[in-house]
């Protein structure tokens, strides 16, 4: 069975830095996302900030080789298997604990882009902080085709005349707009804003996650109809259902905690400015920044 090990909840802030591997003078950006995103969400981001264009396939591979991608993708699965994670049930932080720790994302296997994704810092959460923001980008996004880390560095050569001839097929593809130099901050966390506009990552969502690869994996759990009939099949042991009926019931806790911590935060704030006590000011603050961390 081929699933993440446990769900992490905690509510923080990752910064990761993306770097575009075998390309020389390096390609990278650097983000703020909420540790919760899901790795399809992550997907689109990485799209996003760095520039491609989604037209191909993509997948994420962990240090344990364990492969993420898009289930519901059928050309994925009918070239390259079905042994992989469902991305849309995974949390970043299931993966990426600790600072350093690092995840691959692959797009396009035709031509092999290969990205590392590392864990920088973990930073607490701030409320009303956007779920993704792209902090720094170093060096434009090789153009979607172009023949992979290979066919770049032959471009790069093109464009600077350090090659031996010129290729007049090549340049008019890439035509006159193409700047290796150039990456453009605020147009693409415009688009980012646009995209990620009122979503929102929870601990809930690690849940569900696992709650479906148990319905997907179990040799118990072989219809639908996904928890309620199979909580009542008497295949099951009584060990099972009370696992899943827990989780099932930790769900809703989760989700429900996630409103009443925003609720407690939010009330603490405007104690600090209607009362008239400094003890009762100084307590609402201490309580506002332990909840915001």
């Amino acid at each position: 069975m081929t699933s993440v090990s446990n769900v992490v909840q905690f509510r923080q802030n990752y910064q990761i830095k993306i770097l575009l591997n075998h390309t020389k003078p390096p390609i990278w950006r650097r983000l703020i996302v909420d540790s919760r995103i899901t790795l399809d969400a992550l997907h689109d981001a990485i799209q996003i900030s760095m520039g491609w264009s989604c037209r191909h396939l993509h997948q994420f591979v962990d240090r344990n080789n364990v492969t993420y991608n898009l289930q519901d993708d059928e050309s994925f699965m009918l070239d390259f298997g079905q042994d992989a994670v469902d991305e849309s049930l995974v949390l970043l932080n299931e993966l990426l604990k600790k600072e350093k720790d690092w995840l691959r994302y692959e797009y396009d296997f035709g031509d092999g882009w290969d990205h590392k994704i590392i864990l920088e810092k973990i930073l607490p959460h701030k409320k009303d902080q956007f779920p993704v923001v792209c902090l720094k980008g170093v060096r434009a996004c090789p153009p979607e085709d172009c023949g992979g880390p290979w066919g770049y560095q032959h471009i790069l050569e093109q464009l600077s005349g350090q090659s031996d001839g010129v290729d007049d097929d090549l340049l008019d593809w890439l035509g006159d707009d193409f700047d290796p130099l150039c990456f453009h901050l605020d147009e693409v966390n415009a688009v980012l804003r646009e995209i990620f506009d009122d979503v929102t990552f929870n601990g809930k969502t690690g849940l569900e996650g696992e709650l479906q690869r148990i319905s997907e994996n179990s040799d118990f759990l072989g219809n639908d109809s996904f928890p309620d009939d199979i909580l009542a099949d008497g295949q099951m042991p009584d060990e099972m259902k009370d696992a899943l009926d827990g989780m099932q019931e930790a769900v809703a806790i989760l989700a429900y905690m996630d409103d009443l911590l925003e609720q407690s935060a939010e009330a603490f704030k405007k104690i600090q400015h209607l009362s008239k006590e400094k003890k009762i000011i100084a307590i609402a603050k201490k309580m506002t920044k332990l909840l915001d961390d």
